[in-house]
């Protein structure tokens, strides 16, 4: 009789993170894929934003995507997201040694799906189908990536609506109430990004930057952080950071804290 044998949830910790940061324009979301390659090495970016100048002085490779499933020109660089999906899965790419992949971002993603559901169902009044595809394609496509066995990095805006109390909730921005509430369950991590303009002693402005990783002022974080290493409101700009300091073992983050505090 073949012996049973059981996974070790211990094994998971080392295991690939996959997060995603949603935060309103000039937070620096993109600029975290500079972190990612210092942090993890060789990395792959699904380009929805035709905006990589901040991480335009590092070499990391790209693909950029104007449709969902659009005509395709590689020679002029025209890419669809779903070719460069096709292009993922090919043996060529898999052999290219990424550790890292992102898609930035989920808010030109969606839009792009929206065009090609709306062409897809022209005539149709049943609206409830072209909502119901959207979330399909949406949610499926997340959760192949989300899947792959590289660290994963999703950035998306912001988007603010008032609640039944007339409070400010903070969400990812894509098209649906439902699937962008729906979203952050795929990840393991969803990091919010703030950014506040302070004034220093001498009158000059200061930008600082903070991760939210928790429920915070209409902000939706969340963290896989078992050992609750992570504050709800951390002033970091490199998300890596966070993720370190909670993969370190005991003694390491001992030896860290010890540090912190005797500077």
């Amino acid at each position: 009789m073949k012996k049973l044998k059981m996974m070790s949830t211990a094994n998971l910790k080392k295991s690939p993170v996959k997060t995603l940061l949603y935060a309103h324009h000039g937070f620096g979301k993109t600029w975290q894929c500079r972190n990612f390659q210092e942090r993890y090495g060789k990395g792959f970016v699904i380009s929805g934003e035709a905006g990589l100048k901040s991480i335009g002085d590092i070499d990391i490779d790209y693909l950029p995507f104007i449709s969902w499933n659009g005509p395709v020109d590689e020679d002029n660089n025209v890419y669809s997201f779903r070719s460069i999906v096709k292009l993922m899965q090919t043996a060529e790419f898999k052999a290219m040694g990424y550790k890292w992949i992102c898609i930035d971002s989920l808010t030109e993603l969606g839009e792009r799906l929206m065009e090609f559901l709306e062409k897809e169902h022209e005539g149709n009044k049943n609206t409830f189908a072209l909502w119901a595809d959207y979330g399909r394609l949406m949610t499926g496509s997340l959760k192949w990536i989300r899947d792959l066995p590289y660290h994963v990095y999703i950035t998306c805006l912001a988007k603010e609506e008032k609640d039944a109390n007339d409070v400010t909730q903070y969400w990812p921005m894509v098209a649906g109430q439902a699937v962008g509430k729906k979203i952050p369950a795929l990840f393991d991590h969803v990091l919010c990004g703030v950014r506040s303009t302070d004034v220093d002693d001498t009158g000059k402005p200061k930008v600082k930057r903070y991760i939210v990783t928790d429920e915070v002022h209409g902000w939706h974080g969340k963290t896989r952080d078992p050992r609750h290493r992570l504050d709800p409101f951390e002033e970091c700009y490199d998300i890596t950071e966070l993720f370190v300091r909670m993969e370190m073992d005991d003694d390491e983050y001992s030896a860290m804290t010890k540090t912190k505090k005797e500077n």
